[in-house]
């Protein structure tokens, strides 16, 4: 029963890995934007540990959601999705091999942000590398899942491009970002805490610098309720896309 239920993820994923690999601006966007990005924050904060936490969630965020949203519009517009779901493969084999897959790819700029961040930052983390990793594919996996969704309603790279300024840059401003979610206007306060980037910056502060445990558990839990319910609505629209 197991296996029928996974049929056709492995087979997926691959596949997926494979096409990407041959993509010099997505191994790009994987491996060289973010150390550079890391690496002006370096060059222009004179202390940069303060808001390592901050850029490192928002950066596998961001990079997750441009990846996944083009990828998978380009599945759709060339036509390899609708090949991929007549044939045998089941429909839950081929959400969990898209997860595996760029979820492959997120894992791999995670690491890169990992030593970018010791390297160009000094970052130490308080709570251990294992941690942050962890942490990271979290808000990675919630990123996928909102590239997966908001692709279905772009028909191409432009628009799904253009859903940055009404999904991404209001959880870049209102996240804790800047400001604790506690000094926000109170008509603020409930937005933000309804946003991913808000849990995800709480709890890599906590990984990064240290802090309250309580806090951190609590914003895992909100996070892995975010990914869940991602991983939920990438399903439904792969299911709508057939």
């Amino acid at each position: 029963m197991r296996r029928t239920w996974m049929r056709g993820a492995l087979p997926v994923a691959g596949r997926i890995l494979r096409t990407l690999r041959g993509d010099r601006r997505t191994l790009a966007l994987v491996v060289v934007v973010p150390a550079f990005v890391l690496y002006l924050l370096g060059e222009v904060f004179v202390r940069p540990d303060p808001v390592a936490h901050v850029v490192l969630a928002v950066v596998v965020f961001f990079l997750t959601y441009i990846l996944t949203a083009i990828g998978f519009l380009r599945e759709r517009t060339a036509g390899t999705l609708e090949r991929v779901l007549v044939s045998p493969i089941s429909r839950a084999g081929l959400v969990v091999g898209y997860l595996l897959g760029y979820g492959v790819l997120a894992f791999v700029q995670s690491v890169v942000l990992l030593l970018a961040a010791v390297s160009f930052l000094g970052v130490s983390f308080a709570n251990g590398v294992a941690l942050f990793l962890f942490v990271e594919m979290l808000g990675a996996l919630t990123a996928l899942g909102t590239g997966v969704v908001l692709s279905l309603f772009a028909d191409n790279e432009f628009q799904a491009i253009q859903f940055i300024p009404v999904v991404i840059t209001p959880q870049v401003l209102l996240g804790e970002t800047f400001r604790p979610v506690s000094e926000l206007p109170a008509h603020l306060e409930y937005p933000a805490l309804a946003m991913p980037v808000t849990h995800l910056v709480r709890a890599m502060e906590f990984v990064v610098h240290g802090g309250d445990a309580g806090e951190f558990r609590l914003a895992v839990a909100v996070l892995v309720g975010f990914a869940l319910g991602a991983v939920a609505l990438a399903s439904v629209v792969i299911r709508r896309a057939s």
